[in-house]
């Protein structure tokens, strides 16, 4: 957060001070606005910046300060030039009363650099609680895959945003409600009441509040369709989107490692999980902080869990590996499933599909194609005879009775064109995904 002292170092001769005040008062934004009332476009706080035309140097000045007071502006900065040359009289003396510090910005000094000195100081602040937190998105992976992650994520948590954080358990088979630090245990209960009323008994995805002397923020740790606890967090400062964002890396790995069924043991792996878990937003904020890259674009690599693993983004499902390789690394030559390129949102879909390839033809090498139909297609253009009668099959609910009489020959004649046809895609036309495409690409064509 911006202090008071660190803005008027910064901007220098932009923003000087009238009388005395506190450097260390935090100041939240800068705004500026000539309204007899900013009140209500205030959150407190602020540096207001004006140029003072509704001041008129007399008692009516009074209802003015005192409006900015009770919105607990943080400074009151006065652009001289506009509406007035010099700080109208006993307006300092006012703001000094109702504890507001005022400050000036002398004529010809653009209210633009103190604003950019603000942001500046603040683009500062978030760079430093970025490297704060860096390796900490890391560390809760590897604190998740422990032996106790709920309270070693939760010291975590605590400990990089610097107030509290808590596990509230909704289900009855979680672990037991605990928060950190433990000095501040004795907030646990009406922490516990605050999170349940909020979350369990209005059905909603997340909140936020004040309680205790403390923002605070809860989200819900959800597997398999059952609510199992919350992680909420609080601090004496508004929490920055760095904080929001490793509080949802934290629940984020706290669902895994309430559901896992076996340890996980890198950040590559964790990283993987969450992808495969449909939590992209998560998977890339971990892989980010851990030196983890993630493709742009990729593919999903099914096979046995007995096969040579091909890249460090891979979990294990009921005895099959799936492996996130990027779209363009080359796979020739190995077995297993291999989904088409896809964006990350995408991949629980894509491996979705590839798994059912592979499932179907665990020993063949398949290709999920974002245009396999039409590679299918141009292969039967070779041969029109094999592309008519393929045609006619799909069209007829594959029935060869019924293909045998639109094409005018024997079913048995049918019969050996589909073999070859399915000879020659290297497919199973009974398939329905398969038929289901191929009929979708031939429908296209004119």
């Amino acid at each position: 957060m911006t202090t008071l002292g660190e803005l008027t170092e910064a901007a220098g001769p932009a923003l000087l001070a009238v009388g005395p005040f506190d450097p260390a008062r935090q100041i939240t934004g800068v705004h500026v606005s000539e309204l007899a009332d900013p009140g209500r476009y205030l959150d407190g706080g602020e540096l207001l910046l004006t140029t003072g035309i509704r001041l008129t140097g007399r008692d009516d000045d009074d209802a003015y300060v005192a409006r900015l007071a009770e919105q607990r502006l943080g400074a009151l900065g006065l652009g001289l030039g506009e509406g007035w040359d010099a700080v109208p009289p006993g307006f300092a003396e006012r703001c000094t009363n109702a504890g507001v510090p005022l400050f000036v910005v002398p004529d010809g000094e653009p209210f633009l650099s103190v604003t950019r000195s603000f942001w500046q100081l603040a683009g500062r602040g978030e760079r430093e609680a970025v490297a704060r937190v860096g390796h900490t998105h890391t560390r809760l992976a590897e604190a998740a895959a422990g032996a106790d992650p709920v309270r070693e994520v939760v010291r975590l948590t605590s400990e990089a945003i610097g107030g509290w954080a808590a596990w509230v358990p909704l289900d009855q088979a979680s672990p037991s409600a605990l928060l950190h630090p433990a000095g501040l245990s004795g907030l646990l209960p009406a922490v516990k009441a605050d999170v349940e009323r909020s979350l369990e008994r209005t059905g909603v995805a997340a909140a936020s509040f004040v309680a205790h002397g403390s923002v605070v923020v809860a989200h819900p740790v959800v597997a398999n369709s059952r609510t199992l606890g919350a992680v909420a967090v609080g601090a004496s400062r508004p929490l920055t989107r760095t904080d929001r964002q490793l509080v949802l890396t934290a629940v984020a790995v706290l669902r895994l490692a309430l559901r896992r069924p076996g340890p996980v043991t890198s950040a590559a792996r964790w990283v993987a999980q969450l992808v495969f878990e449909g939590d992209a937003t998560a998977a890339r904020s971990l892989a980010r902080s851990a030196g983890v890259e993630l493709p742009l674009l990729s593919r999903v690599h099914v096979g046995g869990a007995d096969d040579a693993p091909i890249g460090d983004l891979v979990i294990e499902r009921d005895g099959v590996r799936l492996t996130l390789v990027d779209a363009e690394s080359a796979t020739d030559g190995r077995g297993g499933a291999l989904s088409a390129a896809v964006a990350l949102e995408e991949v629980p879909i894509a491996a979705a599909r590839a798994f059912a390839f592979w499932r179907r033809s665990p020993d063949q090498a398949v290709v999920d194609s974002a245009e396999r139909a039409e590679d299918w297609v141009r292969l039967l253009d070779g041969s029109p005879v094999l592309l008519a009668t393929t045609r006619a099959h799909l069209a007829s609910g594959r029935h060869a009775e019924h293909t045998a009489r639109a094409l005018g020959v024997h079913r048995n004649t049918v019969r050996q064109r589909i073999a070859a046809a399915e000879q020659l895609l290297g497919v199973d036309l009974a398939d329905p995904d398969v038929s289901a495409e191929l009929w979708l690409a031939l429908r296209r064509r004119p």
